[in-house]
């Protein structure tokens, strides 16, 4: 994550002129730079290997195609990475609750890059706090992998032999800790800290 200069967004949209409307608000105010724009994943992943930026604005209908996989699990290789959704048309809130930040084609540009700003913080943030910081429990700690790994309340009571009420309760306390209050953000922290790889997403 790129903490000291401008932060670099790749662009994925499958249309020219949102791409360019894009780049220009983004660059508006100078804390932002747009590496590169792709039209689809494909382009992306044959053009962007090794590309460094740390914000990837994605309009989430190209994922689509895509279930029942993440955002995170479709970009492996970028778990350091912001990912935003753009949104201009219906996506469900599954789909959406794997974003960092949902940025709404409606949202005037200030709007935008405060979102774009408050995740890349807050992303930062997740990266830098430690399990032993927050100390969670050893249940806790099982219970956030089995969150990270998309389960319900009623799939993670079923797996630790718990009451559902008891799970909600265990939840409660790891946001309470953490200050983490979504999926994503949960998923991420997990992560970081080194209770779940990439591959058991």
């Amino acid at each position: 994550m790129n903490r000291t200069s401008k932060n670099r967004v790749v662009i994925i949209e499958p249309s020219p002129v949102v791409r360019q409307g894009m780049k220009k608000m983004l660059e508006e105010d100078g804390d932002f730079a747009v590496s590169s724009m792709y039209s689809d994943l494909p382009a992306f992943r044959a053009r962007a290997k090794n590309l460094p930026f740390d914000i990837f604005l994605i309009n989430p209908a190209l994922i689509h195609a895509h279930k029942p996989f993440a955002i995170r699990e479709l970009f492996p290789d970028y778990s350091q990475t912001v990912a935003a959704a753009l949104l201009y048309g219906y996506a469900d809130s599954d789909t959406l609750a794997g974003f960092d930040c949902v940025l709404s084609i409606y949202d005037d540009s200030l709007k935008m890059r405060n979102k774009l700003q408050h995740a890349v913080k807050t992303f930062v943030n997740y990266s830098e706090t430690s399990i032993e910081n927050v100390d969670l429990s050893d249940r806790e700690k099982e219970i956030l992998v089995s969150v990270a790994q998309g389960l319900t309340n009623r799939e993670i009571a079923d797996k630790h032999c718990i009451s559902i009420h008891t799970v909600i309760s265990h939840r409660k306390n790891i946001t309470r800790k953490t200050g983490i209050k979504t999926i994503s953000g949960l998923t991420i922290y997990a992560v970081f800290n080194g209770l779940i790889s990439q591959e058991e997403l």
